[in-house]
């Protein structure tokens, strides 16, 4: 009767492999969402994640995962990638039949996940969980499609524009509100600090995220509904929304032209975004509440204030919002132990430990910035719409490639988007008739 840590990879994915005090053969018991008591299938639970290596989440979520097999005798193997990974891995998973049991995931994956038919309605186990009352009605909306609850959520977390105020005022700067007074300090910040002024994600899985809130603030959207219930992109169908949407592809460009943002963003993922703006080699950054992890072990941000993301001079505020779902696939061989790992994951406890400033539930908050003051965004919240994002995604992040990359005119860019998603949304059966 022991549990053991072994770590097998120092890579991204890294497997943590955790076995607890069950009855050394058997798994120990489970207790069913009627109360009944359930003899495990002695199966181990593969938990796949996405934290940050060696960040405050992991520091915490590992003593509680250990918790977590000592109270239930339920063995579990943890797993960690980066979100990119993840989503293809279960991709992968799905079609070989190997999937895990519990996996975070992004609002992005629920329909793509939901429609190939891997994911575990927990409707009943959501009815009978003590913290229900404790999520708002957009969180559990997140959580749910075709009236069916397919995730508990283990985080929930807006978009703000952070800023380094040490930097700015050694620039002599101020904080910008809008796209037009980015794009006029230029190079100022980098000629006085040595810091490029305002961070970009050129590619990966933030950069549709990033993208979906500037299309936002411009009045477009990636996709609405049509009569038929279906999406479309109404771009190509509209001139003045495809001006709207080019005026988006025209910032991106500008931003590289003006000096304000680093030469070798048009290829940075979410990694150096983050680790740039943490280190203060960026100096401002649309991001999330997240990096409150990285004050304990990077001092340069003592000096980070929170903003809302700038908008158009005439355009409107948004910002991204986004609530993540902790997933049971219903191919697992112990769903027992899985939907209680879930429920034990999302508890009040755990998210106290893991989660304070970013929690999903309204119990769990810091009487800090990271808490108060993105909380003061989400009216201006947006998400991505209710469609399999798999293939929109992708397109989004090949646009800002031929935006950025190919220096594409962003007329060309937003009309080949359109089409783009359009086709995406045929190849899913979602694309409604205008």
């Amino acid at each position: 009767m022991r549990k053991h840590l072994r770590v097998l990879a120092p890579l991204a994915a890294i497997p943590l492999i955790l076995t607890g005090c069950g009855d050394d053969g058997d798994g120990g018991t489970s207790t069913n969402s009627d109360g009944t008591d359930t003899q495990s299938t002695g199966e181990a639970i593969e938990f796949w994640t996405a934290w940050t290596d060696g960040a405050d989440t992991e520091k915490a979520s590992l003593p509680l995962i250990e918790q977590f097999i000592e109270d239930t005798g339920c063995e579990v193997n943890q797993t960690n990638f980066t979100y990119d990974m993840l989503h293809e891995k279960v991709i992968a998973a799905a079609a070989g039949q190997n999937l895990p049991d519990v996996a975070w995931g992004l609002p992005e994956y629920v329909a793509e996940f939901y429609k190939l038919g891997i994911l575990a309605d927990l409707s009943a186990d959501w009815d009978t969980w003590a913290d229900k009352d404790k999520v708002g009605e957009s969180i559990k909306a997140a959580m749910e499609i075709d009236g069916k609850i397919i995730g508990f959520p283990y985080e929930a977390t807006a978009r703000a524009y952070l800023v380094h105020d040490d930097l700015l005022a050694e620039a002599g700067v101020e904080v910008p509100a809008t796209w037009e007074e980015v794009l006029a300090v230029g190079s100022k910040v980098q000629d006085a600090t040595g810091a490029s002024f305002y961070g970009l994600t050129g590619t990966g899985v933030r950069s549709p995220q990033e993208l979906v809130v500037y299309l936002a603030q411009a009045g477009v959207e990636i996709a609405v509904a049509q009569g038929d219930g279906l999406y479309r992109n109404t771009w190509n169908d509209n001139p003045d929304e495809l001006a709207e949407a080019a005026t988006v592809f025209k910032f991106y460009q500008d931003l590289m032209a003006s000096g304000a943002v680093n030469a070798n963003s048009a290829t940075y993922g979410w990694e150096e975004t983050d680790e740039n703006f943490a280190t203060a080699l960026t100096a401002s950054f649309v991001t999330g509440n997240w990096l409150s992890e990285r004050e304990s072990t990077n001092p340069e941000m003592g000096d980070v204030s929170v903003h809302p993301v700038p908008q158009p001079a005439d355009g409107k505020p948004a910002t991204y919002i986004e609530a993540k779902p902790l997933m049971v696939f219903n191919t697992s061989k112990n769903l027992s132990c899985a939907t209680k790992l879930a429920i034990a994951f999302t508890s009040e406890e755990w998210q106290k430990a893991a989660f304070p400033a970013r929690s999903a539930l309204s119990t769990v908050s810091t009487d800090t910035k990271w808490s108060k003051d993105f909380s003061a965004l989400l009216a201006n919240g947006i998400t991505f719409p209710p469609i399999s994002m798999g293939e929109v995604s992708q397109n989004m992040i090949d646009s800002l490639a031929r935006a950025l990359q190919e220096n594409e005119a962003p007329e060309a860019t937003a009309a080949w988007l359109s089409d783009a998603v359009n086709k995406s949304l045929e190849n899913a059966g979602e694309l409604g008739t205008p």
